[in-house]
């Protein structure tokens, strides 16, 4: 946020009760980060009020049995595109 710890804990002591009043908005609680400098990094989720949650799992495939597996088990590359040439003349 800022390489002033004492301007950054000013800025939070304020933004923190207007991200909390925020009937919109939903924050968690921040997260200080060490800052070589001194200064101050603060990180905090911020989501919107009544969004539907989702979740995600990991199926695991096995290596081979296609989705994108080549012979060795490695994921295939993407082979980029070239534009086509204009025409000779």
């Amino acid at each position: 946020m800022t390489d002033d710890r004492e301007l950054g804990e000013d800025v939070l002591e304020v933004l923190l009760p207007l991200l909390k009043a925020c009937t919109a908005l939903q924050a968690s609680e921040p997260t200080r980060l060490s800052h070589r400098g001194g200064g101050l990094r603060v990180v905090l989720d911020v989501q919107l009020a009544g969004a539907p949650t989702v979740r995600v799992e990991q199926v695991d495939i096995p290596a081979g049995s296609g989705a994108g597996a080549t012979r060795g088990g490695a994921p295939a590359r993407r082979q980029r595109r070239r534009p086509a040439l204009p025409p000779g003349g």
